[in-house]
């Protein structure tokens, strides 16, 4: 298909510069994270997810979803493309959950890595992280909203993390480049294994100007304005009346392929 790029920058509410500049790009990122959702509402209702490029696209743009990386920078990549930045997938690994500083499986993440007078690690799909791209070359710490990042060399590759946790948060990668099909084995585990916690929990995360805040099925966390959220989930209907409230997020009706969500961006 040929992306409708107006479209697209509509959905997330971008009315600045096209030119592939970093200052293109970084506004790109930012108004991304802040318009769109993490979501992995497809994968708990069972919802078979679609990485062509159409199917991404009426999802994300068209019925104003959100979706997870796979997705979310499935998309992205091709609106970059679209704009001519010069722009990669990489595979990433994650840090797993448990603090053990053990790394999720190869493709489990995906990335991109968009080259300009710089070398930049561009990210619309890792929910609470870093909002604008992060210098792949740059070996200090990036200081992003107050937040201290850094990409170091680790072993044969890079890892990227947030450096204000209290355990490792940010994933490994290396910069070879991959067709999205490549991602598509991983994604169908997350997507569809019991044990995903991707199924089980349900994540959305959403950026605002003044916070983050995650809901899954069991729990709030996160905060705005400098007021802490984080309460359990009680049952069905307060997780789905907390999506609203908090995300502007309706959960869709798997039977009817997805309903619109909120108001978006």
């Amino acid at each position: 298909m040929t992306l409708d790029v107006d479209r697209y920058l509509h959905r997330i509410g971008y009315a600045g510069a096209r030119e592939p500049t970093s200052e293109t790009l970084f506004a790109l990122q930012r108004a991304h994270l802040l318009a769109v959702p993490f979501e992995a509402l497809d994968c708990h209702l069972g919802v078979p997810i679609r990485l062509e490029t159409d199917a991404l696209f009426e999802k994300i743009v068209v019925r104003r979803r959100g979706g997870f990386c796979y997705e979310l920078n499935g998309l992205f990549f091709e609106l970059l493309v679209a704009l001519a930045f010069r722009v990669r997938r990489l595979a990433a690994r994650p840090f797993t959950a448990d603090g053990a500083g053990r790394l999720a499986p190869p493709f489990a993440h995906l990335a991109l890595l968009v080259e300009l007078e710089r070398r930049w690690l561009t990210d619309v799909g890792f929910g609470f992280f870093s909002r604008t791209p992060l210098d792949v070359d740059l070996r200090s710490d990036q200081v992003v909203d107050g937040r201290r990042y850094r990409v170091v060399e680790e072993g044969s590759g890079l890892v990227a993390e947030d450096r204000g946790m209290a355990s490792r948060w940010g994933y490994a990668f290396d910069l070879s480049g991959h067709a999205l099909d490549e991602f598509a084995g991983q994604c169908r585990i997350y997507s569809t294994d019991p044990e995903s916690g991707f199924v089980r929990r349900a994540t959305v995360s959403r950026a605002f100007p003044d916070g983050w805040i995650t809901v899954t099925r069991d729990r709030v966390l996160g905060g705005r304005a400098g007021e802490r959220l984080d309460r359990p989930i009680a049952d069905d209907a307060d997780w789905r009346a907390t999506l609203r409230s908090l995300l502007d997020v309706e959960v869709p009706d798997p039977g009817a392929g997805g309903r619109r969500q909120g108001s978006g961006g």
